[in-house]
């Protein structure tokens, strides 16, 4: 029995179970930050930049003054790199995020590093909205765009992109 007043001192094997803590807690950030570029292409030593430029409204009208529609509308976006059936994200030049982006209009002016050559790029961007059905909230769109760009680029080259806005089909 110990005295009132004294404390107990850890023994080896709980200094191990905190420090392994740590340590597993320390490589899970690592990890992390790791994949904060993951799946989106390399753009390679000396890529040519795309600047992407939005401006787009949601679209409402199909909605009544009695539906029960949460206020903002939350906006996904990002280009692509279409090739063998698959698309890859592109990285932004400055880090932007282009998820859950909240608001009733996108605004947006952004560089993507792009590898030099012949490509077609894909910009998607969906805007939408949370609909009450009972006691949960579902998601229905907005604002939609998917537009292909057919790009030869060469190394350092800059081009904008104004894509058009439309309708979800």
């Amino acid at each position: 029995m110990r005295a009132r007043g004294t404390q107990k001192t850890p023994d080896a094997g709980s200094r191990g179970l905190c420090g392994r803590a740590w340590l597993a807690w320390a490589a899970a950030l690592l990890i992390l930050a790791g994949c904060a570029q993951y799946g989106t292409l390399d753009p390679g030593p000396n890529p040519a930049k795309v600047r992407v430029l939005l401006n787009l409204n949601e679209d409402r009208s199909r909605f009544d003054q009695f539906d029960d529609v949460l206020p903002y509308t939350r906006w996904d976006w990002g280009l692509y790199i279409v090739q063998d059936g698959k698309m890859t994200a592109l990285r932004t030049a400055g880090g932007q995020s282009l998820k859950a982006i909240l608001g009733y209009r996108l605004v947006q002016d952004v560089v993507f590093l792009v590898p030099p050559g012949q490509w077609r790029l894909r910009l998607l961007v969906e805007g939408y909205v949370g609909l009450r059905e009972g006691r949960y909230y579902r998601p229905v769109d907005v604002a939609y765009v998917q537009q292909d760009f057919e790009v030869n680029l060469a190394p350092g080259q800059e081009i904008t992109l104004r894509p058009s806005a439309g309708p979800r089909g």
